[in-house]
C-alpha cells in the first residue's frame, strides 16, 4: 500500500511544482520497490532503479550532496541485487554507485555514512 500512497503524493508533488518533494517521492518509492515482497523481484528492482536516477534529476552533488549521496547508495543496493542483465555490470555498477557515495561520506565529516558505505563495498566486491 505504500506504493499507491507515493504515487497519489506525486499528483501534488510534480517535478515542475515541487521538485524537492518530487525526488524525495522517488526516492521513497525505489526504497518501496527495492524492498517489496509482492510481485517479480526482477520487476521490483528494475522499477526502484528507474525511481532512484528520477531523484537524482533533482538531487545533485552540488545543490543537494547528503540526498545525493543517499540515492547514490540506493542505487548501489539496487544493482548489487539486481537479478537482471550481466552479474559482473551490475556489480561494477553498484560499485560505482558506492564510491559516489563516498563523494559526500567521508570518514570525517560522516562517519557513520561512511562506515555503512564500506560495509556495502565489501559486500559488492
Amino acid at each position: 500500500r505504500a506504493i499507491e500512497h507515493f504515487k497519489s503524493a506525486l499528483e501534488v508533488y510534480t517535478k515542475e511544482a515541487l521538485p524537492h518533494d518530487w525526488a524525495k517521492v522517488q526516492g521513497n518509492l525505489g526504497e518501496a520497490y527495492r524492498n517489496r515482497v509482492r510481485g517479480d523481484k526482477a520487476d521490483n528492482v528494475e522499477r526502484a532503479i528507474e525511481h532512484f536516477k528520477r531523484a537524482l534529476e533533482v538531487y545533485t552533488k552540488e545543490a543537494l550532496p547528503h540526498d545525493w549521496a543517499k540515492v547514490q547508495g540506493n542505487l548501489g543496493e539496487a544493482y548489487r541485487n539486481r537479478v537482471r542483465g550481466d552479474k559482473a555490470d551490475n556489480v561494477e555498477r553498484a560499485i560505482e554507485h558506492f564510491k559516489s557515495a563516498l563523494e559526500v561520506y567521508t570518514k570525517e565529516a560522516l562517519p557513520h555514512y561512511y562506515a555503512q558505505t564500506q560495509y556495502n563495498l565489501g559486500f559488492a566486491h
